[in-house]
């Protein structure tokens, strides 16, 4: 209550000075976090790194890069639940999309944490030799940073989605015996997105309709993801090198936030030998021709699996993770520690703990 009267205090002073409550001089939120445009919202993935073109299998069973679709042997049929940190934020998430907002909700923002960030994904995952589909019903994220605390500002995003994604590949060696060590495959996406995006004073949140500067906006998309890998899989460290294009489609309408552009992707991975376990380390490069700088195109993972579990490591531009893996035969559970060295409040480091459920049906 104190931090409301502040914040009040401030803006009446503001509009006494004539004027309104100036902005930070550049919104963070001008594009949607990093974090938030991974493709792959699963334990592994961001244990990893966000690591996909250079990766056969993720630990959970599924395949990222539908090249490497030929080489799975066994039929897996998955159903997972993630919990990304700030539970308590995921009706928050849904009520700035889809219901009416009061100027008290609004007001109410600005005596919470500095920076609040959620997500969550269900979905339905198949995978066999050849071929998977995957279907995510509900995925949500919210993620608001309050700054300037002299005039105190907020940017704010939210997005709920659902999608389709089927996937198949080919061996090499079905189109020509000399391209016996080479995988084609081609992921397709179907999206249904939802979403509010902006930012807004503590004067407005008391005077103006919410609406008005947080518009519920809505996105649809269909994309195509080809990619071709090469396996060395006579040598020692089983090299594999992939290259992909992504987001080879539409989407309606076209946003600043969600620009679905398409671009262009690597990977390379080795497994070195080891006495015990699975050693199996991954490099790709992202986004070649948009990435603003050389260190947004870099992804690293790497992971050890033993038994029934598998640890893992990765790093990107913003964040580095640990994560471990620990599955039975039908039941597997996922932690991930996040460690955000660029990312939320100003460039801060921020930790994040997210947990996974799934099960084998």
């Amino acid at each position: 209550m104190l931090r409301l009267r502040v914040f009040a205090a401030a803006a009446v002073a503001a509009s006494l000075l004539g004027g309104t409550p100036a902005f930070a001089a550049s919104s963070y939120f001008t594009f949607v976090p990093a974090r938030f445009r991974t493709l792959e919202l699963t334990a592994s993935s961001r244990a990893l790194g966000e690591i996909c073109l250079s990766r056969d299998q993720m630990p959970d069973g599924t395949v990222c890069n539908p090249a490497y679709l030929p080489d799975v042997r066994d039929s897996t049929l998955v159903a997972r639940l993630y919990l990304g940190n700030g539970y308590s934020a995921l009706t928050t998430a849904n009520d700035f999309i889809n219901k009416p907002l009061s100027k008290e909700t609004m007001q109410a923002l600005f005596s919470g944490d500095n920076v609040v960030a959620v997500e969550g994904n269900v979905g339905l995952n198949f995978t066999t030799g050849g071929l998977s589909a995957e279907f995510a019903p509900y995925r949500v994220q919210y993620v608001s940073e309050l700054h300037n605390p002299n005039f105190p500002v907020i940017d704010l995003h939210a997005a709920i989605e659902r999608s389709f994604v089927i996937a198949g590949g080919i061996p090499g060696g079905i189109l020509d015996p000399n391209l016996r060590e080479f995988r084609f495959g081609t992921k397709a996406r179907i999206l249904e997105r939802k979403f509010v995006h902006g930012e807004f004073s503590f004067a407005q949140a008391g005077t103006d309709d919410p609406r008005d500067y947080l518009p519920s906006k809505k996105q649809t998309a269909f994309l195509l993801d080809p990619s071709i890998a090469w396996v060395g899989e006579k040598r020692p460290w089983k090299p594999r090198v992939s290259l992909g294009t992504k987001n080879v489609g539409f989407s309606s309408p076209s946003y600043d936030e969600y620009p679905n552009d398409v671009d262009l992707e690597a990977g390379v991975g080795v497994e070195p030998p080891v006495r015990f376990g699975r050693v199996r380390i991954g490099l790709d490069l992202v986004d070649l021709f948009r990435a603003p700088t050389f260190e947004d195109r870099l992804r690293l993972g790497a992971s050890y699996q033993v038994g029934l579990l598998e640890t893992m490591i990765g790093a990107n531009a913003s964040v580095f993770t640990f994560g471990l893996m620990f599955g039975l035969n039908f039941l597997q559970t996922a932690v991930v520690y996040e460690f955000f060295r660029d990312d939320l409040d100003g460039g801060g480091a921020e930790t994040r703990l997210s947990t996974e459920l799934s099960i084998r049906l």
